[in-house]
């Protein structure tokens, strides 16, 4: 490793660009491989070849944050309903609780399957996590929640401690299984966006700060520890809304009616 240089980045990045290799793929790999250079300089390993200050990483572009309407949260959640209207079962009930918890809560989906069903403060309709870095926050819940997930609750036959739980009662439910039924649902909706499970988290945060939330309400909601990580992420999307908003101004009343359904 000691005989590391510059050109070795080099190669890699051209190599990678030969088989199509995504701006961003290439880019994380080089970030992981200077922290990784960067603590065996600390611990005393010299790089004669190497200036990590001048690796460069491929340009990423920056990707807008991706978000449900109203209407598309109505799609996805009606689709589920569907189901559940042929035949209630434990899986149904189970992953329409969990879906109106990340929308209504906004929280991270390994948060949520870390909650113990004893976690839930009922009197105050609240609920602790604990988020990145060990921080820890107050989630707080509708009535509304607190029914999807009595019912579910209502159906399971087990005493596992988690508030959810594999099908058996055996064990809790893991993020890989959660995937299972999005994509079933996802698919099912028709939905023509490209959204993955973390987009409820998404929406929560973009939907409420288009409705008027201050950007600290928000930044606490989510887990934040600084107000800027909110508005990187979604200062875009609200201003994106906003512009929507104003195609539909009076100000375009110039425009020759017509009498055509849109």
């Amino acid at each position: 490793m000691e005989d590391l240089s510059n050109s070795d980045f080099d190669y890699f990045i051209i190599k990678m660009k030969e088989k199509n290799v995504s701006n961003t793929s290439i880019a994380n790999v080089i970030a992981s491989m200077k922290w990784i250079l960067t603590k065996l300089q600390e611990k005393g390993m010299v790089f004669n070849r190497l200036n990590l200050l001048t690796i460069k990483k491929p340009r990423v572009m920056k990707k807008e944050t991706n978000y449900l309407t109203e209407k598309e949260i109505e799609q996805f959640m009606d689709c589920i309903k569907q189901d559940m209207a042929i035949r209630e079962t434990v899986k149904n009930l189970r992953f329409i609780a969990f879906i109106i918890f990340l929308l209504q809560t906004g929280a991270r989906i390994g948060e949520v399957l870390a909650i113990n069903i004893g976690d839930i403060d009922r009197q105050n309709k609240e609920v602790r996590v604990i988020g990145k870095g060990r921080k820890p926050r107050t989630l707080f819940l509708r009535n509304e929640t607190l029914y999807w997930i009595d019912q579910y609750l209502s159906v399971r036959k087990d005493n596992e401690k988690a508030l959810f739980a594999t099908q058996d009662g055996k064990s809790r439910w893991q993020q890989t299984d959660v995937g299972r039924s999005f994509r079933k649902y996802k698919r099912l909706s028709g939905i023509k966006k490209d959204f993955v499970i973390h987009t409820f988290r998404h929406t929560f945060a973009t939907q409420y700060l288009m409705k008027g939330a201050g950007i600290n309400v928000v930044q606490t909601a989510l887990g934040h520890s600084d107000p800027v990580t909110t508005l990187k992420y979604y200062a875009a999307a609200v201003e994106k809304s906003k512009v929507r908003e104003m195609i539909n101004d009076s100000h375009f009343d110039f425009i020759p009616k017509t009498d055509h359904q849109f």
